[in-house]
């Protein structure tokens, strides 16, 4: 099928900048960013990735889900299949759910529900002979459906785990490409300590950093070079402005605009940068300080260097 926008996919960990650099992009009269910014059907559990390809055993993020899943407690052992699953979250979760500000979030935020509901029907009908062609079509369709610009050479979504599932995105969506936020991980896991889908402990939330940072690293083994980047956010915001800013446009193809230059001069300013909060808000920052070299340098014996500027 011919395809009328390229996939652009931000993420890494959560809380490092995953969703702004998507929002930065959507002020290019080029790229369109969804609506919600996490489109979910994709990459999560009983997603179109894990209907053609399965999902790897890795990715459970503790040991409940991981008992759950060899058992075969996720549905299958009462006899509904992962299509069922994947229709069921398409029409409930994915479509509509409560945001953390009590308002809907979802796909319901960027397509009609008529647009919605046939290319779900579409999708179903299709399946039955050709699953990958029938992803492929919906995937497009109801990207399609959100984009009301012309001109547009990029769809963008920034779901977190995006890059631990690069490999997989890459086998659906052949030319793709990828934005792997990179962010300090003490930085990281306060933030995430203060979300109510993550550990609400700082020295676990490292930890929770830390696993995420390597799958994303694994998740990308496949891609192209030049269809991927690693981009700090430190560097985009206060180090290094001017380099990274240029290097997510080189790696587009992108010419600078001046609606997304004055955005990025508005938003990107080193004044909005959090650093080093850390210190005086987890109960022992010296050990804190010591669980986070100590994960340095596990990484780096994994071949993972995380550049640690203070």
């Amino acid at each position: 099928m011919s395809t009328p926008f390229t996939p652009l996919f931000s993420g890494g960990t959560g809380r490092s900048g995953t969703t702004a650099i998507v929002n930065l992009l959507n002020h290019h009269p080029q790229v369109h960013t969804s609506l919600p910014r996490e489109i979910k059907y994709l990459t999560d559990r009983f997603g179109l990735l894990d209907l053609n390809f399965g999902r790897p055993i890795k990715f459970e993020s503790s040991t409940e889900a991981l008992v759950k899943r060899l058992s075969g407690n996720f549905g299958f052992i009462i006899g509904r299949s992962a299509s069922t699953f994947f229709n069921q979250r398409m029409s409930n979760r994915w479509w509509q759910e409560v945001g953390k500000k009590g308002k809907p979030r979802g796909l319901c935020q960027g397509i009609e529900l008529d647009i919605f509901t046939e290319q779900l029907k579409v999708f179903n009908k299709m399946k039955k002979t050709d699953l990958y062609q029938a992803s492929l079509n919906l995937y497009y369709e109801l990207s399609k459906a959100q984009i009301k610009k012309s001109n547009i050479s990029f769809f963008a979504d920034s779901t977190p785990s995006n890059m631990q599932n690069g490999n997989r995105i890459i086998k659906l969506l052949p030319n793709a490409y990828f934005i792997n936020m990179i962010r300090d991980g003490r930085d990281v896991a306060l933030s995430v300590s203060k979300e109510r889908w993550g550990p609400d402990d700082p020295a676990l939330a490292l930890k929770w950093w830390q696993k995420r940072i390597v799958l994303a690293n694994q998740g990308l083994t496949k891609i192209a070079p030049e269809r991927k980047l690693d981009l700090r956010l430190e560097d985009l915001i206060v180090y290094n402005r001017d380099q990274s800013y240029n290097s997510v446009l080189n790696l587009l193809g992108l010419a600078d605009n001046p609606e997304l230059a004055a955005e990025f001069d508005k938003t990107f300013s080193k004044e909005k940068m959090s650093m080093g909060t850390w210190k005086s808000e987890v109960k022992s920052p010296a050990q804190f300080e010591k669980s986070y070299l100590k994960i340095l340098k596990q990484l780096s014996d994994q071949g993972i260097e995380i550049k640690q500027y203070y």
